[in-house]
């Protein structure tokens, strides 16, 4: 009799394929069963599908949208009328206090911080930043200006705020911090909400 060979759990992509698979089972059993299933199902299918982009170390803004659509889902729990589920458009120069807001917001910061990382003087740095926010879509109801964004920088870095954390710790593992953000900022993110 030939002795059979052990099998081995999966290794490298293969393991991060089936971590991703096992996830969203689990994620698609919570939306079936759990009382609150459609929003826990829904973020924890997201977390799947983020932590499987950064696995394979992808770009972060291909984990944009999906951080989005997760947050929306938190903020539409806790009764929140997040704009990425409403069908109603802001009126211009309407001052939003959206979840959405909040991300460009903290995005924008991020951004300013590791443009300073990288060695760029905070002023011009916001300058800049300041300058292409202003074109993303969820921002037309406000002009920012660096001072805008020195500010958002200021309150997120001192609460301690942990998305801003991560997006920059993320950012500054890009190939090419520099370029990302520059690309970022001549597009916008991708996730960005257009209504």
């Amino acid at each position: 009799m030939t002795p059979q060979k052990p099998t081995s759990a999966p290794t490298g992509c293969a393991a991060q394929e089936e971590e991703l698979f096992e996830n969203l089972r689990g994620a698609a059993w919570m939306f079936e069963n759990e009382e609150d299933g459609r929003f826990l199902g829904s973020i924890a299918a997201c977390h799947a599908v983020v932590r499987f982009i950064r696995q394979r170390n992808r770009g972060a803004e291909l984990a944009g949208p999906f951080i989005r659509i997760a947050e929306a889902f938190e903020d539409r729990k806790k009764g929140g009328s997040p704009h990425l589920f409403s069908k109603k458009i802001v009126a211009n120069k309407e001052r939003s206090r959206s979840p959405e807001r909040k991300h460009i917001q903290r995005l924008a910061a991020a951004f300013l911080e590791v443009l300073v990382e990288l060695g760029e003087r905070v002023d011009s740095a916001a300058k800049k930043v300041a300058q292409a926010v202003n074109d993303w879509p969820g921002m037309s109801e406000q002009t920012v200006t660096g001072k805008t964004v020195i500010a958002w920088r200021k309150q997120l870095r001192s609460e301690g705020d942990q998305k801003f954390r991560i997006l920059v710790r993320e950012t500054l593992k890009e190939a090419d911090p520099g370029g990302t953000i520059k690309k970022w900022l001549k597009k916008g993110p991708l996730g960005l909400w257009q209504g």
